[in-house]
């Protein structure tokens, strides 16, 4: 990674604006490519860069920064994201000193597809616009995490973005019309090798959609010259002709799951000869998602289990009346006559009538397989089972078969339920608290608070069109890569934004049973704002004293006293025992709660397994008569880094040090996962 300052010209091929956020990949002389990224200061500043286009040089001087490590294991790696678009670094640009749009002819297709994907915006009802992007240009910028969500649930987000499908349909509707035109099929095969590259352009040139370009392009080619090239050869020299351009995208996530495909439907062409058009429609469906399904666990930690029922109905559905739509829509808003009017009028109340149908599918429960993320050794064991399973198929299929694919799903989704030990995890979610209990054999899960991000007044123009969600972005993604696809009990332990913010993403993402809240705090605004997402659970407000027991591990609420919600010191306090180890949670506990704590529970607490500290180490929490009283083995802070509070306070880890105690930070650590074992705790961190 490149460090120290920078001053000179950076070259941006497609340049993104985000309320008040300008970044991008860009590169400079020497050839290199850096991210990097600009905070605007002003809507003026923000008019005159969105003025310039996608592709502009920008004359800056600024500062080259370390890319952060991620939350955790399952979370967005910036480094990895770096890696694969072969940049060199990060540059935080500190001042921009001039601005020019470039005017090459990479520029100006990048500036068609933004002024077509501005067309669409203006032109198409706002129904249909979003879904025509993404469709047409693969933009899928304007969907929502609820439309994504139900994608996943029914595993149709391939039929939204730009895939070979698009590619086969685009180049059968240009070569149709060329002949309808009386052009010849050589010229008409010429003209599709200059458009094809330039749709690949339009359409954002996604891994998916360049590879069936070069595929087109190599058979159309081929044949230009008497040649015969099959569709495994144009299919493999395409991989390897990308490869050798840019090595990143092997990592890229749509170029696997693009080839992976691919190579699985051409290598099992044999299952569909002699099946009629539906019979091939159902065996391509089935064959695309088997192979893939070790990738998507590896990426996604979870797979749909409607996705082989549902693509039988979606993809033809797709294939013959929504994209073919789209592009006529299109074609039609450059007419006149108000053409387009009377098509969307027709075709507007058809499309809601599907997208009421699919959200009523995704509604559905038990449709998501959450095994979580497998090994590498895992990963290969299941590979292994598709290849097996194909090459058996192809001499003579037979429903028995099918436990060559059932045996390792079902032994990766028990290896929850036989392990014996007990998990605690500290996620990182900044400036917040979130933890997670796995309990042995997969007994229960629990969730304590959800982290949130803290949010302070802004002008409009700063707003982002895809805020972050800590819930959605970190907490739930490292549940379903533990293989965790519902809460058994959900604590909030107070209503305060950085830990119960993040709430109602995990509630649309997770079924969650039941629900705990401190007494007092359900009339709180931000509970108010939750009711409609945590509708399912059962809401319970425990006081001092409650408590229950799972096996082997004893749960004991010792705050708060009261049904009276008055602030921090009013946070649920839980208490877990297993095996005579201790982990105490606090929530946002003062030093006044503190006392409390200790006046009644202190003999109970000495010598503590493990403390999750109050309030993220403020000075005001983890008084000395506290940690005195507990002198926990070890304990978590959470916190973020560099926050504006300075979490944890000197005064906090200076009485940490002067007692001789063990302190970890999320800050510093990452997440933090503790596992008893055989009476022992052991201690793993994402960040070493």
């Amino acid at each position: 990674m490149l460090s120290g300052s920078f001053q000179g010209a950076l070259v941006f091929d497609e340049l993104s604006i985000d309320g008040d956020r300008l970044s991008g990949f860009a590169s400079f002389d020497s050839g290199q490519v850096m991210y990097a990224s600009y905070r605007i200061r002003s809507i003026e500043e923000q008019q005159r860069l969105q003025a310039l286009g996608p592709s502009a040089t920008l004359q800056v001087a600024g500062t080259y920064e370390e890319p952060r490590k991620p939350a955790h294991q399952y979370a967005f790696d910036m480094l990895g994201y770096l890696e694969r678009h072969n940049a060199s670094g990060m540059l935080e640009i500190e001042s921009l000193e001039t601005a020019i749009s470039n005017t090459g002819f990479r520029a100006r297709l990048a500036g068609q597809r933004s002024a077509l994907i501005e067309h669409i915006e203006t032109s198409f009802p706002e129904s249909l616009a979003v879904e025509a992007q993404a469709l047409l240009l693969g933009d899928r910028s304007g969907m929502d995490a609820e439309q994504a969500r139900i994608q996943r649930t029914l595993g149709i987000t391939h039929l939204f973005a730009i895939s070979g499908l698009h590619v086969g349909i685009v180049t059968g509707m240009i070569y149709f019309i060329l002949l309808r035109l009386r052009v010849r099929k050589e010229s008409a095969a010429v003209l599709l090798l200059v458009l094809l590259p330039l749709y690949a352009v339009l359409a954002g040139a996604a891994p998916s959609v360049m590879r069936a370009c070069a595929m087109v392009a190599l058979v159309l080619g081929a044949r230009l010259f008497g040649l015969h090239v099959s569709v495994i050869q144009a299919l493999s020299a395409s991989f390897i002709l990308f490869l050798w351009m840019d090595p990143g995208l092997l990592q890229d996530i749509g170029f696997q799951l693009s080839y992976g495909a691919s190579f699985g439907i051409i290598a099992s062409l044999k299952l569909m000869e002699g099946a009629s058009f539906v019979k091939s429609g159902l065996i391509v469906t089935a064959v695309s998602q088997l192979c893939l399904y070790p990738l998507l666990l590896y990426h996604f930690f979870e797979i749909s289990l409607s996705s082989f029922l549902v693509n039988a109905i979606y993809v033809p559905l797709f294939t013959l009346l929504i994209l073919p739509a789209n592009f006529i829509l299109l074609a039609a808003t450059f007419l006149p006559l108000g053409i387009d009017a009377i098509l969307f009028a027709a075709y507007e109340p058809l499309r809601s009538w599907i997208e009421g149908l699919t959200s009523s599918l995704a509604g559905l429960p038990h449709q998501v397989w959450t095994p979580g993320r497998p090994s590498l050794g895992w990963l290969l064991f299941m590979a292994a089972s598709v290849l097996l399973f194909f090459v058996q198929a192809e001499k003579r299929f037979r429903l028995r078969l099918l436990l060559i694919l059932l045996i390792p799903a079902l032994l990766l989704t028990m290896k929850p339920f036989i392990d014996p030990r007990l998990h605690v995890s500290f996620i990182d979610v900044g400036q917040g608290d979130s933890a997670l209990i796995e309990l042995p054999y997969r007994k229960a899960v629990y969730l304590i608070d959800a982290g949130g991000v803290l949010r302070f007044d802004s002008q409009p123009f700063q707003g982002k069109s895809r805020p972050f969600e800590v819930g959605r972005q970190t907490v739930v993604p490292y549940l379903k890569g533990r293989g965790v696809s519902g809460v058994d009990l959900f604590i909030l332990s107070h209503p305060d934004a950085d830990h119960a913010e993040g709430a109602d993403e995990v509630f649309e993402e997770l079924a969650v049973e039941r629900l705990h809240i401190t007494p007092g705090s359900e009339t709180n605004a931000l509970m108010a704002e939750l009711v409609p997402s945590a509708r399912e659970a059962r809401v319970e407000l425990p006081k001092s004293g409650a408590g229950w027991q799972v096996g082997e591990t004893q749960f004991t609420y010792l705050s708060p006293d009261d049904e009276l919600y008055e602030g921090n010191d009013d946070s649920l306090v839980l208490l877990m025992e297993h095996k005579g180890k201790r982990f105490l949670f606090t929530g946002d506990l003062e030093s006044e709660g503190e006392s409390r704590v200790v006046e009644r529970y202190g003999e109970q607490l000495a010598d503590l397994t493990v403390l999750k500290v109050g309030h993220h180490g403020s000075k005001t929490s983890s008084s000395q008569l506290f940690l005195e009283a507990l002198r926990p083995q070890v304990s978590v802070v959470s916190a973020g880094i560099d926050n504006r509070y300075g979490h944890p306070s000197p005064e906090v880890t200076g009485r940490f040090s002067e007692l001789g105690l063990r302190l970890l930070s999320t800050a510093e650590n990452g997440t933090i996962r503790m596992t008893i074992e055989d009476g022992n705790v052991s201690v793993e961190t994402s960040r070493k």
